[in-house]
């Protein structure tokens, strides 16, 4: 048993690096800086608009509600 123990932990010895190694090549070396403005930029427009419908609810839910009412 101990045998099959040491013979797995080398071949997963041997497998394991070359994996690492490969995703190091996927990795670019250089950062677009414009693609992650606009990302930042269409992330806060679509916060700007889900804060507009929020607030646009609540005023709406407010104006049905004293409608009702009164």
């Amino acid at each position: 048993m101990s045998t099959e123990n040491l013979n797995r932990t080398s071949v997963f010895a041997e497998v394991y690096p070359k994996k690492i190694s490969e995703k190091k090549d996927l990795t670019p070396n250089k950062v677009n800086i414009d693609v992650l403005k606009k990302r930042v930029f269409e992330e806060k427009k679509r916060e700007r608009f889900q804060n507009r419908i929020l607030m646009g609810m609540f005023f709406l839910s407010i104006t049905i509600l004293g409608y009702i009412v009164v």
